[in-house]
């Protein structure tokens, strides 16, 4: 993979493996997980330590977080997914392990190129990806940067806010929640963000700490820096389109009418690709991960064979 001009185009240096063997080198850092021993490695890029998570055997599966850009945001699912992918999670700059500027606002155009650094790193050269709220977000602008490092793609409901029709009610909402952190902090609010979410079961104590708005992982840096750039972004989905990335959106089955399920189905009606119901609500992947995952595998798997 020397040769690769990708590798060179992102000015990237990693410590992972040069190519990718299944199984992968025990090189880096390890810990054990739950079905499979987790492998901890970083690349360097632009600047910063990208610290990502891999486990499994089979194609590359990068999952980019959303808010709190964290990689254990994705712990549970993988382990339903490593029997199929190596399933490669990562800490997004300036969040958690990850280094980087952390005095600067979010940048949708590094984000994606961080992402394609760790596709990189890994040694592969192209991935399947999914991403959810932000880091469907992040996977669209991936998708109209780099669409050459994307085998499928699937976003999961992305809140490109400035596509619906009632746009500036759900602009002026996320100015409300910024000015909310700057006058009263992170956990105001995260519980004015969180007044927003659909689907939630107060049955469930963890989803009803979600839907009461608790803090989460890296909360003021993701208020700070990093929830206007992401409520706020408008994709280029004419480049998308013409990049034929083969994707699909998706939104959850409990998500019904949220403003960030709407946005999906008009990403996917612009974008000309189908849009597909997956389980559960906006964190699916946690609260519903087995289904989830199947229903990943198999979406994943028709965008492979051209079946959609």
């Amino acid at each position: 993979m020397s040769g690769d001009p990708r590798r060179h185009l992102h000015r990237t240096r990693h410590t992972g493996p040069p190519a990718r063997p299944a199984p992968y080198p025990e090189t880096g850092n390890r810990h054990q997980g739950d079905d499979q021993m987790t492998m901890t490695q970083s690349v360097r890029t632009e600047g910063a330590d990208i610290v990502y998570d891999y486990e499994g055997n089979g194609p590359l599966l990068l999952m980019i977080s959303g808010g709190g850009g964290a990689a254990e945001h994705y712990a549970r699912i993988s382990g339903f997914l490593s029997g199929h992918y190596t399933v490669v999670r990562y800490d997004r700059r300036g969040n958690s392990r990850s280094t980087g500027d952390t005095t600067a606002d979010l940048d949708m155009a590094q984000q994606a190129r961080d992402a394609a650094a760790v596709i990189g790193a890994m040694g592969g050269g192209k991935a399947r990806v999914f991403g959810s709220s932000g880091g469907a977000n992040i996977a669209l602008q991936l998708a109209a940067d780099h669409p050459d490092v994307i085998v499928a793609l699937v976003a999961h409901e992305g809140p490109t806010s400035p596509l619906l029709p009632d746009a500036d009610a759900w602009l002026a909402f996320a100015d409300r929640v910024y000015a909310t952190f700057t006058g009263e902090g992170a956990g105001a609010a995260s519980r004015m963000f969180a007044s927003e979410l659909v689907g939630f079961d107060g049955a469930d104590p963890q989803q009803a700490r979600v839907a009461a708005g608790e803090l989460t992982t890296n909360a003021e840096f993701f208020m700070a820096r990093e929830y206007l750039p992401l409520a706020t972004f408008s994709p280029d989905l004419d480049t998308i389109r013409r990049n034929k990335v083969p994707m699909v959106t998706a939104a959850g089955r409990q998500s019904a009418g949220a403003y960030y399920a709407r946005t999906a189905r008009i990403q996917a009606e612009r974008l000309g690709c189908p849009i597909l119901e997956f389980p559960g609500n906006h964190l699916g992947f946690i609260f519903e991960a087995p289904g989830f995952a199947t229903t990943l595998r198999g979406a994943l798997d028709d965008l492979t064979a051209g079946r959609t």
